[in-house]
Parts: structure tokens; C-alpha cells; sequence
């Protein structure tokens, strides 16, 4: 047996390895789930997009969330301005993960987050909620590279951290609640459009 076969199964049984580590470890295969591109207006899972903004704690920043099209066919667009009075600093789409009659999906058959996206600048994230999760406020978060141009974005678990407000555990993907597409935690002018969004 290979040094690194040993090493993974040790530490599988040991129980430190990561999730998605652990599942190549155990042989379970890791496989691509495409959530939306946004052609039916319901994801793959039967969930919809909301909108939300800080405006819910008393923030004042502006929102609009909607789906548009060029050539190459439809996608989300997120903008508006995000400002920072009153402890706010957020606009978001949120999207439910429910498989079948479950209250969670299990990520744990991936590695992480996929995207075919663009913007302007940066301030954009990818939140993540567990069914572990009470607060509102408690949330895992990886930023989102972009360009202007459209491009791949791939987001694995291990760039996933605690939240500003943290989190009283490791983020266990195996039970995720949530998906959110944020710009978060600067004043600026936000435009953030994704054609598809999923799981690599």
C-alpha cells in the first residue's frame, strides 16, 4: 500500500481528515450537480431565489435581483448599493437546499462550489448555512473571484470560514440548509450576474 493510501486511511479512521478528503479517501465518487441556469425559474432541487438586504435589521441598502438575457442565454443579475449605516452592508440571493422530502442537501458527494459568473470588482461571497445553524446571523463565507468576462469560478469547501459573527462548530457539509450569493461588508455599487450555479 502507497504511503499516501496509508495516511488517508488512518486519518479517516481517526476522523481528521475533511469531508470531501475523506470521501475520495473511502473511494466514494465525487460528482458534478448543476443547481441552476436559470431556464425554468425553479432550481434543480424545486427551490426558488429570494432576495434579501440588511434592510431586514435596519440597514438602508438598495437591492435589485431579477433574471436577464443576452445571446448566450439567461442569468441572474445581482446589483445595487450596499452601504454600511445603521450596521448594515449586505444585498443577497439565497437559494434553499432541500433534497427530496429532506430539510438539508448533502454536499459531502463534492468538493465544493461551482460558477459560470461575472462583475465588477470585488466584495462578492458565497454564503453557506448548515441545519446545525439557529442564528440568522451565523454563516460560512468564501469570496467570490470574478472579472467583467464570463469565467468558471470554483470554490472548494476548505476556502469556506467562519462568518464575522461565527460559528460555534465546523461547517459540516453534509447538512447544508442554505446557498447565498452576497456583496458584503463594503460601501459600493455591487453587479454580480451568474448563468449557472452548482456543485464540481
Amino acid at each position: 500500500m502507497k504511503p499516501i493510501r496509508i495516511f488517508a486511511a488512518v486519518a479517516v479512521l481517526l476522523g481528521v481528515l475533511p469531508l470531501s478528503l475523506r470521501a475520495h479517501a473511502e473511494g466514494v465518487p465525487m460528482t458534478p450537480f448543476l443547481l441552476d441556469d436559470f431556464r425554468t425559474g425553479v432550481s434543480a432541487l424545486g427551490t426558488r431565489w429570494e432576495g434579501f438586504s440588511d434592510r431586514v435589521m435596519g440597514g438602508i441598502s438598495d437591492l435589485r435581483l431579477g433574471i436577464e438575457a443576452d445571446s448566450e442565454g439567461p442569468y441572474m443579475a445581482l446589483s445595487g448599493d450596499v452601504r454600511l449605516e445603521n450596521r448594515g452592508g449586505f444585498i443577497q440571493a439565497r437559494l434553499l437546499l432541500k433534497e427530496g422530502t429532506s430539510s438539508h442537501y448533502d454536499g459531502s458527494k463534492h468538493q465544493g462550489i461551482r460558477m459560470v459568473a461575472r462583475g465588477d470588482g470585488d466584495g462578492y461571497y458565497v454564503f453557506l448555512r448548515t441545519t446545525s445553524m439557529v442564528f440568522p446571523w451565523a454563516f460560512f463565507m468564501a469570496p467570490i473571484p470574478v472579472t467583467e468576462e464570463w469565467s468558471e469560478v470554483r470554490i472548494p469547501w476548505s476556502a469556506f470560514k467562519k462568518g464575522d459573527f461565527g460559528a460555534a462548530f465546523p461547517l459540516d457539509v453534509r447538512k447544508l440548509r442554505s446557498l447565498a450569493v452576497t456583496a458584503y461588508k463594503k460601501a459600493f455599487r455591487a453587479r454580480l450576474q451568474v448563468r449557472e450555479i452548482g456543485f464540481y
